[in-house]
Protein backbone atom coordinates (compact mmCIF):
# COMPACT_ATOMS: atom_id res chain seq x y z
CA UNK A 1 0.00 0.00 0.00
CA UNK A 2 1.06 3.57 -0.53
CA UNK A 3 1.21 6.08 2.28
CA UNK A 4 -1.61 8.06 0.73
CA UNK A 5 -4.13 5.29 0.02
CA UNK A 6 -4.96 2.27 2.14
CA UNK A 7 -7.32 -0.66 1.62
CA UNK A 8 -9.35 -2.41 4.27
CA UNK A 9 -12.09 -5.01 4.34
CA UNK A 10 -14.79 -5.57 6.92
CA UNK A 11 -16.95 -8.62 6.49
CA UNK A 12 -18.97 -11.55 7.75
CA UNK A 13 -19.21 -14.96 6.12
CA UNK A 14 -19.90 -18.66 6.65
CA UNK A 15 -16.37 -18.91 8.07
CA UNK A 16 -17.14 -16.47 10.90
CA UNK A 17 -20.88 -16.75 11.55
CA UNK A 18 -23.56 -19.45 11.85
CA UNK A 19 -25.69 -19.96 8.76
CA UNK A 20 -28.90 -19.02 10.56
CA UNK A 21 -27.43 -15.54 11.18
CA UNK A 22 -26.27 -15.33 7.56
CA UNK A 23 -29.79 -16.25 6.48
CA UNK A 24 -31.19 -13.30 8.40
CA UNK A 25 -28.54 -10.99 6.95
CA UNK A 26 -29.34 -12.20 3.43
CA UNK A 27 -33.03 -11.54 4.01
CA UNK A 28 -32.67 -7.76 3.70
CA UNK A 29 -34.67 -6.01 1.00
CA UNK A 30 -32.16 -3.17 0.72
CA UNK A 31 -30.04 -3.29 -2.43
CA UNK A 32 -26.25 -3.52 -2.24
CA UNK A 33 -26.08 -0.11 -3.95
CA UNK A 34 -27.33 1.44 -0.70
CA UNK A 35 -24.51 -0.17 1.26
CA UNK A 36 -21.93 1.14 -1.21
CA UNK A 37 -23.32 4.66 -0.93
CA UNK A 38 -23.52 4.50 2.86
CA UNK A 39 -19.96 3.17 3.13
CA UNK A 40 -18.51 6.03 1.11
CA UNK A 41 -20.34 8.52 3.31
CA UNK A 42 -18.29 7.36 6.31
CA UNK A 43 -15.51 9.79 7.20
CA UNK A 44 -12.21 8.64 5.72
CA UNK A 45 -13.72 6.22 3.19
CA UNK A 46 -13.08 7.41 -0.37
CA UNK A 47 -14.34 4.37 -2.31
CA UNK A 48 -16.08 1.07 -1.63
CA UNK A 49 -16.90 -2.24 -3.29
CA UNK A 50 -19.46 -4.57 -1.72
CA UNK A 51 -19.32 -8.32 -2.30
CA UNK A 52 -22.72 -9.75 -1.39
CA UNK A 53 -23.60 -13.44 -1.71
CA UNK A 54 -25.86 -15.84 0.14
CA UNK A 55 -23.04 -16.66 2.57
CA UNK A 56 -20.85 -13.55 2.48
CA UNK A 57 -21.22 -9.80 2.99
CA UNK A 58 -18.02 -7.75 2.72
CA UNK A 59 -17.16 -4.08 2.33
CA UNK A 60 -13.82 -3.40 0.63
CA UNK A 61 -12.89 0.24 1.18
CA UNK A 62 -10.18 2.61 0.03
CA UNK A 63 -9.19 5.14 2.65
CA UNK A 64 -6.95 8.16 2.67
CA UNK A 65 -5.93 8.96 6.21
CA UNK A 66 -9.02 7.16 7.51
CA UNK A 67 -9.51 3.92 9.48
CA UNK A 68 -6.27 2.03 9.91
CA UNK A 69 -7.24 -1.26 11.49
CA UNK A 70 -9.82 -3.42 13.25
CA UNK A 71 -9.97 -1.10 16.27
CA UNK A 72 -10.44 2.08 14.24
CA UNK A 73 -13.25 1.23 11.84
CA UNK A 74 -15.50 3.99 13.10
CA UNK A 75 -19.05 3.85 11.79
CA UNK A 76 -18.31 1.27 9.11
CA UNK A 77 -19.35 -1.65 11.30
CA UNK A 78 -22.68 -0.02 12.06
CA UNK A 79 -23.61 -0.18 8.39
CA UNK A 80 -24.07 -3.95 8.56
CA UNK A 81 -26.77 -3.51 11.18
CA UNK A 82 -28.40 -0.59 9.35
CA UNK A 83 -28.36 -2.42 6.03
CA UNK A 84 -29.65 -5.78 7.26
CA UNK A 85 -31.84 -4.83 10.20
CA UNK A 86 -29.98 -7.23 12.50
CA UNK A 87 -28.78 -5.80 15.82
CA UNK A 88 -25.13 -4.69 15.73
CA UNK A 89 -24.33 -6.47 19.01
CA UNK A 90 -25.39 -9.73 17.41
CA UNK A 91 -23.31 -9.13 14.30
CA UNK A 92 -20.18 -7.66 15.91
CA UNK A 93 -18.68 -10.90 17.34
CA UNK A 94 -18.70 -12.43 13.85
CA UNK A 95 -17.17 -9.53 11.93
CA UNK A 96 -13.60 -9.80 10.66
CA UNK A 97 -11.34 -7.15 9.20
CA UNK A 98 -8.09 -6.96 7.28
CA UNK A 99 -5.99 -3.92 6.52
CA UNK A 100 -3.49 -2.91 3.81
CA UNK A 101 -1.68 -5.98 2.43
CA UNK A 102 -3.92 -8.23 4.52
CA UNK A 103 -7.00 -6.81 2.81
CA UNK A 104 -5.49 -7.37 -0.63
CA UNK A 105 -4.51 -10.95 0.26
CA UNK A 106 -8.02 -11.67 1.56
CA UNK A 107 -9.59 -10.26 -1.61
CA UNK A 108 -7.33 -12.41 -3.80
CA UNK A 109 -8.17 -15.50 -1.71
CA UNK A 110 -11.91 -14.80 -1.95
CA UNK A 111 -11.73 -14.39 -5.73
CA UNK A 112 -9.74 -17.65 -5.96
CA UNK A 113 -12.47 -19.58 -4.15
CA UNK A 114 -10.24 -20.36 -1.17
CA UNK A 115 -12.68 -18.71 1.25
CA UNK A 116 -15.82 -20.32 -0.20
CA UNK A 117 -18.07 -22.99 1.31
CA UNK A 118 -16.89 -25.20 -1.54
CA UNK A 119 -13.19 -24.54 -1.95
CA UNK A 120 -12.36 -23.61 -5.53
CA UNK A 121 -15.92 -22.85 -6.69
CA UNK A 122 -15.98 -20.25 -9.41
CA UNK A 123 -19.30 -18.42 -8.96
CA UNK A 124 -17.54 -16.04 -6.58
CA UNK A 125 -15.55 -14.60 -9.49
CA UNK A 126 -18.75 -13.32 -11.07
CA UNK A 127 -19.94 -11.94 -7.74
CA UNK A 128 -16.69 -10.02 -7.18
CA UNK A 129 -16.91 -8.66 -10.73
CA UNK A 130 -20.52 -7.63 -10.08
CA UNK A 131 -19.40 -5.77 -6.95
CA UNK A 132 -16.84 -3.79 -8.96
CA UNK A 133 -19.29 -2.97 -11.74
CA UNK A 134 -21.86 -1.82 -9.18
CA UNK A 135 -19.40 0.64 -7.62
CA UNK A 136 -18.26 1.85 -11.03
CA UNK A 137 -21.86 2.66 -11.98
CA UNK A 138 -22.16 4.68 -8.79
CA UNK A 139 -18.74 6.31 -9.36
CA UNK A 140 -17.61 5.07 -5.94
CA UNK A 141 -14.47 3.15 -7.01
CA UNK A 142 -11.04 4.63 -6.29
CA UNK A 143 -7.85 4.01 -8.24
CA UNK A 144 -6.27 1.62 -5.73
CA UNK A 145 -9.48 -0.28 -5.01
CA UNK A 146 -10.40 -0.68 -8.68
CA UNK A 147 -6.89 -1.94 -9.45
CA UNK A 148 -7.07 -4.38 -6.54
CA UNK A 149 -10.39 -5.89 -7.64
CA UNK A 150 -9.33 -6.11 -11.29
CA UNK A 151 -6.14 -7.85 -10.19
CA UNK A 152 -8.16 -10.18 -7.93
CA UNK A 153 -10.26 -11.31 -10.91
CA UNK A 154 -7.09 -12.15 -12.83
CA UNK A 155 -5.53 -13.88 -9.81
CA UNK A 156 -8.70 -15.91 -9.27
CA UNK A 157 -8.52 -17.25 -12.81
CA UNK A 158 -4.80 -17.99 -12.47
CA UNK A 159 -5.31 -19.87 -9.20
CA UNK A 160 -7.92 -22.14 -10.76
CA UNK A 161 -6.07 -22.77 -14.00
CA UNK A 162 -2.54 -23.15 -12.66
CA UNK A 163 -2.89 -24.90 -9.29
CA UNK A 164 -5.50 -27.59 -9.81
CA UNK A 165 -8.36 -25.80 -8.02
CA UNK A 166 -10.38 -25.90 -11.22
CA UNK A 167 -9.88 -29.57 -12.05
CA UNK A 168 -13.15 -30.71 -10.53
CA UNK A 169 -15.20 -27.82 -11.96
CA UNK A 170 -16.68 -27.43 -8.52
CA UNK A 171 -19.70 -25.39 -7.50
CA UNK A 172 -22.26 -25.48 -4.72
CA UNK A 173 -24.56 -27.31 -7.11
CA UNK A 174 -22.08 -30.07 -7.96
CA UNK A 175 -21.17 -30.42 -4.27
CA UNK A 176 -24.83 -30.76 -3.29
CA UNK A 177 -25.56 -33.28 -6.02
CA UNK A 178 -22.51 -35.21 -4.86
CA UNK A 179 -24.29 -35.91 -1.56
CA UNK A 180 -27.23 -37.45 -3.39
CA UNK A 181 -25.03 -39.55 -5.65
CA UNK A 182 -23.03 -40.91 -2.73
CA UNK A 183 -26.20 -41.90 -0.88
CA UNK A 184 -28.43 -43.23 -3.68
CA UNK A 185 -26.16 -43.65 -6.68
CA UNK A 186 -26.37 -42.06 -10.11
CA UNK A 187 -29.03 -39.45 -10.88
CA UNK A 188 -28.99 -40.46 -14.53
CA UNK A 189 -32.46 -40.51 -16.06
CA UNK A 190 -34.15 -38.60 -13.23
CA UNK A 191 -35.93 -35.27 -13.59
CA UNK A 192 -35.26 -32.05 -11.68
CA UNK A 193 -36.93 -28.75 -10.86
CA UNK A 194 -34.82 -25.64 -10.30
CA UNK A 195 -36.54 -22.82 -8.45
CA UNK A 196 -35.13 -19.55 -9.78
CA UNK A 197 -33.97 -18.33 -13.18
CA UNK A 198 -31.15 -15.91 -12.38
CA UNK A 199 -27.43 -16.25 -13.01
CA UNK A 200 -26.90 -18.68 -10.14
CA UNK A 201 -29.84 -20.80 -11.27
CA UNK A 202 -28.16 -20.99 -14.66
CA UNK A 203 -25.05 -22.46 -13.01
CA UNK A 204 -27.25 -24.97 -11.18
CA UNK A 205 -29.00 -26.02 -14.39
CA UNK A 206 -25.64 -26.58 -16.09
CA UNK A 207 -24.45 -28.72 -13.16
CA UNK A 208 -27.64 -30.79 -13.28
CA UNK A 209 -27.17 -31.42 -16.98
CA UNK A 210 -23.61 -32.61 -16.39
CA UNK A 211 -24.92 -35.05 -13.77
CA UNK A 212 -26.93 -36.89 -16.40
CA UNK A 213 -30.46 -35.95 -15.38
CA UNK A 214 -33.00 -36.66 -18.08
CA UNK A 215 -34.74 -33.30 -17.93
CA UNK A 216 -34.55 -30.08 -15.92
CA UNK A 217 -37.61 -27.89 -15.43
CA UNK A 218 -37.45 -24.32 -14.09
CA UNK A 219 -39.92 -22.38 -11.94
CA UNK A 220 -39.71 -18.64 -11.49
CA UNK A 221 -41.80 -15.65 -10.58
CA UNK A 222 -41.69 -14.78 -14.30
CA UNK A 223 -42.63 -17.91 -16.30
CA UNK A 224 -41.19 -16.52 -19.56
CA UNK A 225 -37.78 -16.17 -17.95
CA UNK A 226 -38.10 -19.67 -16.53
CA UNK A 227 -38.88 -21.01 -19.99
CA UNK A 228 -35.83 -19.39 -21.54
CA UNK A 229 -33.57 -21.17 -19.06
CA UNK A 230 -35.50 -24.44 -19.30
CA UNK A 231 -35.13 -24.38 -23.09
CA UNK A 232 -31.40 -25.03 -22.63
CA UNK A 233 -32.21 -28.45 -21.15
CA UNK A 234 -35.33 -29.48 -23.03
CA UNK A 235 -37.40 -28.73 -19.94
CA UNK A 236 -40.45 -26.58 -19.28
CA UNK A 237 -40.76 -23.20 -17.56
CA UNK A 238 -43.36 -22.67 -14.85
CA UNK A 239 -44.57 -20.02 -12.43
CA UNK A 240 -43.92 -20.34 -8.70
CA UNK A 241 -47.54 -21.27 -8.13
CA UNK A 242 -46.88 -24.55 -9.95
CA UNK A 243 -44.16 -25.69 -7.56
CA UNK A 244 -46.38 -27.65 -5.08
CA UNK A 245 -47.88 -29.69 -7.94
CA UNK A 246 -44.51 -30.34 -9.54
CA UNK A 247 -43.22 -31.86 -6.29
CA UNK A 248 -45.24 -34.95 -7.12
CA UNK A 249 -43.62 -35.35 -10.56
CA UNK A 250 -39.88 -34.55 -10.31
CA UNK A 251 -37.14 -36.40 -8.44
CA UNK A 252 -34.80 -33.53 -7.49
CA UNK A 253 -35.78 -30.02 -6.38
CA UNK A 254 -33.14 -27.30 -6.12
CA UNK A 255 -33.76 -23.94 -4.45
CA UNK A 256 -31.62 -21.31 -6.19
CA UNK A 257 -33.33 -17.97 -5.78
CA UNK A 258 -32.81 -15.04 -3.40
CA UNK A 259 -36.52 -14.83 -2.61
CA UNK A 260 -37.45 -14.29 1.03
CA UNK A 261 -39.89 -16.72 2.60
CA UNK A 262 -40.13 -20.46 1.98
CA UNK A 263 -41.27 -21.33 -1.54
CA UNK A 264 -41.46 -25.01 -0.57
CA UNK A 265 -43.02 -25.69 2.84
CA UNK A 266 -43.06 -28.87 4.88
CA UNK A 267 -46.80 -29.08 4.10
CA UNK A 268 -46.13 -28.95 0.36
CA UNK A 269 -43.63 -31.79 0.66
CA UNK A 270 -45.86 -33.90 2.89
CA UNK A 271 -48.75 -33.67 0.41
CA UNK A 272 -46.46 -34.50 -2.50
CA UNK A 273 -45.02 -37.57 -0.76
CA UNK A 274 -48.51 -38.99 -0.32
CA UNK A 275 -48.93 -38.98 -4.11
CA UNK A 276 -45.46 -40.28 -5.04
CA UNK A 277 -46.10 -43.99 -4.39
CA UNK A 278 -43.01 -44.33 -2.23
CA UNK A 279 -40.61 -42.58 -4.63
CA UNK A 280 -37.98 -40.64 -2.69
CA UNK A 281 -37.72 -36.88 -3.11
CA UNK A 282 -34.32 -35.17 -3.14
CA UNK A 283 -34.28 -31.58 -1.91
CA UNK A 284 -31.21 -29.37 -2.42
CA UNK A 285 -31.45 -25.85 -0.95
CA UNK A 286 -28.57 -23.62 -2.06
CA UNK A 287 -30.18 -20.35 -1.00
CA UNK A 288 -30.00 -18.00 1.93
CA UNK A 289 -32.65 -17.20 2.98
CA UNK A 290 -33.87 -20.78 2.59
CA UNK A 291 -36.16 -21.52 -0.34
CA UNK A 292 -37.12 -24.88 1.18
CA UNK A 293 -38.38 -25.09 4.75
CA UNK A 294 -35.83 -27.04 6.84
CA UNK A 295 -38.74 -28.91 8.43
CA UNK A 296 -39.12 -30.85 5.18
CA UNK A 297 -35.89 -32.68 6.05
CA UNK A 298 -37.66 -34.50 8.89
CA UNK A 299 -40.20 -36.18 6.63
CA UNK A 300 -39.69 -39.86 5.71
CA UNK A 301 -38.80 -40.36 2.07
CA UNK A 302 -36.87 -37.08 1.81
CA UNK A 303 -33.13 -36.60 1.39
CA UNK A 304 -32.34 -32.99 2.24
CA UNK A 305 -29.06 -31.12 1.64
CA UNK A 306 -28.48 -27.44 2.33
CA UNK A 307 -25.55 -25.07 2.72
CA UNK A 308 -25.15 -26.02 6.37
CA UNK A 309 -24.65 -29.69 5.53
CA UNK A 310 -22.25 -28.86 2.68
CA UNK A 311 -20.20 -26.60 4.97
CA UNK A 312 -20.17 -28.96 7.95
CA UNK A 313 -19.65 -32.32 6.27
CA UNK A 314 -17.45 -31.17 3.41
CA UNK A 315 -17.07 -33.01 0.15
CA UNK A 316 -15.66 -36.41 -0.60
CA UNK A 317 -13.73 -35.10 -3.58
CA UNK A 318 -11.51 -32.88 -1.43
CA UNK A 319 -9.13 -30.70 -3.38
CA UNK A 320 -5.59 -31.77 -2.52
CA UNK A 321 -3.71 -29.85 0.12
CA UNK A 322 -0.96 -29.35 -2.44
CA UNK A 323 -3.34 -27.45 -4.77
CA UNK A 324 -4.53 -25.22 -1.95
CA UNK A 325 -0.96 -24.55 -0.83
CA UNK A 326 0.06 -23.74 -4.41
CA UNK A 327 -2.84 -21.30 -4.67
CA UNK A 328 -1.78 -19.54 -1.45
CA UNK A 329 1.80 -19.27 -2.70
CA UNK A 330 0.56 -17.79 -5.99
CA UNK A 331 -1.52 -15.27 -4.04
CA UNK A 332 1.46 -14.29 -1.85
CA UNK A 333 3.52 -13.58 -4.97
CA UNK A 334 0.66 -11.56 -6.51
CA UNK A 335 0.23 -9.51 -3.34
CA UNK A 336 3.93 -8.60 -3.41
CA UNK A 337 3.69 -7.71 -7.10
CA UNK A 338 0.61 -5.57 -6.41
CA UNK A 339 2.40 -3.82 -3.55
CA UNK A 340 5.41 -3.12 -5.77
CA UNK A 341 3.15 -1.75 -8.49
CA UNK A 342 1.57 0.69 -6.04
CA UNK A 343 4.98 1.85 -4.85
CA UNK A 344 6.09 2.44 -8.43
CA UNK A 345 2.87 4.35 -9.09
CA UNK A 346 3.63 6.44 -6.00
CA UNK A 347 7.01 7.33 -7.48
CA UNK A 348 5.53 8.73 -10.69
CA UNK A 349 4.42 12.11 -9.27
CA UNK A 350 7.86 12.94 -7.88
CA UNK A 351 9.57 11.80 -11.10
CA UNK A 352 7.15 13.90 -13.13
CA UNK A 353 7.80 16.92 -10.91
CA UNK A 354 11.56 16.39 -11.19
CA UNK A 355 11.47 16.22 -15.00
CA UNK A 356 9.06 19.16 -15.27
CA UNK A 357 11.29 21.36 -13.09
CA UNK A 358 14.40 20.41 -15.07
CA UNK A 359 12.70 20.90 -18.44
CA UNK A 360 11.25 24.27 -17.47
CA UNK A 361 14.66 25.41 -16.19
CA UNK A 362 16.37 24.26 -19.41
CA UNK A 363 13.82 26.02 -21.62
CA UNK A 364 14.16 29.21 -19.55
CA UNK A 365 17.96 29.08 -19.96
CA UNK A 366 17.60 28.58 -23.73
CA UNK A 367 15.28 31.61 -23.90
CA UNK A 368 17.84 33.66 -21.95
CA UNK A 369 20.64 32.61 -24.31
CA UNK A 370 18.59 33.50 -27.37
CA UNK A 371 18.04 37.01 -26.01
CA UNK A 372 21.75 37.48 -25.25
CA UNK A 373 23.15 35.94 -28.42
CA UNK A 374 21.17 37.62 -31.17
CA UNK A 375 23.89 36.89 -33.75
CA UNK A 376 23.42 33.10 -33.66
CA UNK A 377 21.93 31.55 -36.79
CA UNK A 378 19.02 29.10 -36.71
CA UNK A 379 21.16 25.97 -37.04
CA UNK A 380 23.34 26.98 -34.10
CA UNK A 381 20.31 27.72 -31.96
CA UNK A 382 18.84 24.29 -32.72
CA UNK A 383 22.12 22.55 -31.88
CA UNK A 384 22.42 24.38 -28.58
CA UNK A 385 18.81 23.43 -27.77
CA UNK A 386 19.48 19.77 -28.51
CA UNK A 387 22.64 19.81 -26.41
CA UNK A 388 20.91 21.37 -23.39
CA UNK A 389 18.03 18.89 -23.59
CA UNK A 390 20.45 15.95 -23.86
CA UNK A 391 22.23 17.23 -20.74
CA UNK A 392 18.88 17.30 -18.91
CA UNK A 393 18.01 13.77 -20.04
CA UNK A 394 21.43 12.42 -18.98
CA UNK A 395 21.31 14.24 -15.66
CA UNK A 396 17.85 12.81 -14.91
CA UNK A 397 18.50 9.24 -16.09
CA UNK A 398 20.33 7.91 -13.04
CA UNK A 399 18.06 9.59 -10.45
CA UNK A 400 15.03 8.20 -12.35
CA UNK A 401 16.43 4.67 -12.35
CA UNK A 402 17.37 4.98 -8.67
CA UNK A 403 13.92 6.24 -7.66
CA UNK A 404 12.26 3.32 -9.45
CA UNK A 405 14.60 0.83 -7.81
CA UNK A 406 13.98 2.35 -4.39
CA UNK A 407 10.21 2.34 -4.99
CA UNK A 408 10.30 -1.41 -5.69
CA UNK A 409 12.14 -2.03 -2.43
CA UNK A 410 10.05 -3.40 0.49
CA UNK A 411 10.71 -0.09 2.26
CA UNK A 412 9.91 1.81 -0.93
CA UNK A 413 7.24 4.09 0.54
CA UNK A 414 9.76 5.56 3.01
CA UNK A 415 12.38 5.99 0.28
CA UNK A 416 9.95 7.87 -1.97
CA UNK A 417 8.81 10.06 0.92
CA UNK A 418 12.45 10.91 1.70
CA UNK A 419 13.21 11.68 -1.94
CA UNK A 420 10.13 13.91 -2.17
CA UNK A 421 11.18 15.84 0.94
CA UNK A 422 14.72 16.18 -0.43
CA UNK A 423 13.44 17.52 -3.76
CA UNK A 424 11.11 19.96 -2.00
CA UNK A 425 13.93 21.12 0.29
CA UNK A 426 16.25 21.66 -2.67
CA UNK A 427 13.65 23.83 -4.41
CA UNK A 428 13.09 25.80 -1.23
CA UNK A 429 16.85 26.33 -0.75
CA UNK A 430 17.16 27.60 -4.32
CA UNK A 431 14.51 30.21 -3.64
CA UNK A 432 16.48 31.64 -0.69
CA UNK A 433 20.21 31.86 -1.46
CA UNK A 434 19.75 32.78 -5.12
CA UNK A 435 22.35 34.09 -7.53
CA UNK A 436 19.71 35.05 -10.07
CA UNK A 437 16.15 36.27 -10.14
CA UNK A 438 15.09 33.59 -12.64
CA UNK A 439 13.08 30.92 -10.68
CA UNK A 440 13.80 28.30 -13.33
CA UNK A 441 17.55 28.76 -12.86
CA UNK A 442 16.98 28.14 -9.15
CA UNK A 443 15.18 24.87 -9.98
CA UNK A 444 17.96 23.58 -12.20
CA UNK A 445 20.50 24.55 -9.55
CA UNK A 446 18.51 22.61 -6.98
CA UNK A 447 18.39 19.50 -9.20
CA UNK A 448 22.10 19.75 -10.02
Amino acid sequence: MTSSATMLVLGISHASAPLDLLERLAGTDRPAEDLVSDATSVDGIDAAVVVSTCNRLEIYAETRGGPSGPGDLGDLGDLFAQHTGVDRDEIAPHLYSHHADGAVRHLFAVASGLESVVVGEDQILGQVKLGLERSQRLDRTGRVLAKAVQTALRVGKRARNETGLNEAGRSLATAGLGFFEREVGSLHGKTALVIGAGAFAGVVVAALRRSGLDRVHVANRTPDKAQRLADTTGGTGYGLEDVPRLLTEVDVVVGATAATGHLVTAGHVEEALAARDGRELFLLDLSLPHNIAPGAAELPGVTFVDLRRIAEEGQEDEISAASVQAAHELIDAEVEQFRTGLRLAGAKPVLTALRTAATEAAEAELDRLERRLDGLDGAARQEIGRSVRRIVDKALHQPTVLVRELAADPDGARHIAAFTRLFAAAESHGDDGDRTNDPNEKKIEAIA
